[in-house]
């Protein structure tokens, strides 16, 4: 892009999750780029997020931009972007997330020379009981009438959002959520992965990488794992990652009594290593975008064992390089770790179609190119650079 742009991006958390790993990458790509770069958050982050945020992005917390829903904080938060849109003048609003999404685009109706930019991580809303689902669907309907293009982190996003109503094939584009592709390929294993596969003639280790929260199903995983752990007592469950359910796991471990064989590693720097380390991953969400850590997984070429999710089929072939359990059935997750335990050869194989599998398109600089020309695009109008539907 020619010119220095102002873009504000607003997310309603940032802590250590995909969707603000991309956010993350996004603002410090266009800072170095020259772009006047503002990332707007609310009261939920960390200091390792806000560390890695190049110096001349300018950040800004707005305490009362939270995630869950409450009337009188959403309008506060909604008047206090408003005031900071009239007062930057952005030529960018760049949202992402659900609530930051509605907030942030109701918000620009305040300063309406900018184009305003909607990345779509996930539909919560999609899990939710009918009333519920119907008002959140009313508002992003709303919003989308303020909204320029659509970034999606998967067909199978895409698509969700226009079985909906939500925009035109013609405003919606699926851009890779960017990462550090190198960085998984070339891993060795963490050395407390090594430790614990030497501490079991045989040992097979499954793991999983996702922030300990209710969507997650970890729990529910591990509930489904019990049989299966009796029976193989060289296989081991490690979960990497923080949050919220991690006292609830932590007493599931305990009262069981399988502390031995299954670990909460915490929040990880070194990921990387940690899959790097697993013969076989996991992936047991409920309701997710197309998740950055099965795009890992397979990036490592590790097979893989996940739940149906939209997009999935463009990462993982079932019966290739993986399973994909189709449902609720955490089970089917369970059976697919044993079926790969027992059988080296087809675990071998999986690996090595995972290895083989192109992933170059979730590179983090294609990412924020992608997302540059579809600024540009806005700006100057559709049908210069853009096929519609897809970069």
């Amino acid at each position: 892009m020619s010119s220095s742009l102002r873009i504000v991006h607003v997310i309603t958390r940032f802590v250590n999750g995909g969707a603000d790993e991309n956010t993350l990458l996004t603002c410090n790509h266009q800072a170095e780029a020259g772009h006047e770069v503002w990332l707007v958050y609310g009261r939920d982050w960390t200091e390792r997020m806000r560390g890695q945020l190049d110096p001349r992005v300018r950040a800004v917390e707005i305490p009362l931009l939270v995630r869950e829903i409450s009337p009188a904080r959403d309008l506060a938060a909604l008047a206090g972007l408003a005031r900071l849109y009239r007062r930057v003048r952005p030529d960018i609003v760049h949202t992402h997330t659900s609530k930051a999404g509605i907030v942030g685009r109701l918000a620009a109706l305040a300063w309406l020379p900018a184009k305003v930019v909607h990345g779509v991580h996930i539909l919560p809303f999609t899990s939710e009981p009918f009333l519920k689902r119907i008002v959140y669907v009313l508002l992003e309907k709303l919003t989308a009438l303020r909204t320029h293009a659509f970034i999606d982190v998967s067909e199978g996003m895409r698509d969700l959002c226009l079985d909906y109503g939500l925009g035109t094939n013609d405003n919606h584009f699926v851009i890779r959520s960017g990462m550090d592709v190198e960085r998984f390929r070339n891993a060795r294993p963490a050395d407390d992965i090594s430790a614990l596969r030497q501490s079991c003639d045989g040992a097979v280790i499954a793991g999983y990488v996702a922030v300990l929260e209710r969507r997650k199903r970890h729990l529910e995983l591990l509930q489904a794992a019990m049989p299966l752990l009796a029976k193989n007592k060289d296989l081991f469950l490690v979960l990497a990652g923080d949050g919220p359910e991690r006292p609830e796991l932590e007493r599931f471990i305990r009262d069981k009594g399988i502390g031995e064989r299954v670990r909460i590693l915490g929040f990880r720097e070194d990921v990387e290593r940690v899959v790097a380390g697993c013969d076989i991953c996991v992936f047991a969400s409920q309701r997710e975008g197309l998740p950055r850590s099965i795009v890992q997984y397979v990036i490592a070429g590790k097979p893989v064992v996940a739940s149906a999710l939209p997009g999935i089929e463009r990462v993982i072939r079932d019966g290739e390089n993986g399973f994909v359990v189709a449902g609720d059935r955490l089970d089917g997750v369970a059976e697919g770790v044993e079926k790969l335990m027992r059988d080296t050869g087809l675990r071998a194989s999986f690996a090595a179609a995972s290895a083989a599998t192109d992933l170059s398109e979730w590179d983090a600089r294609i990412m924020t190119d992608r997302i540059e020309t579809v600024y540009e695009d806005c700006l100057t109008g559709f049908g210069t650079s853009l096929a519609p539907g897809s970069l």
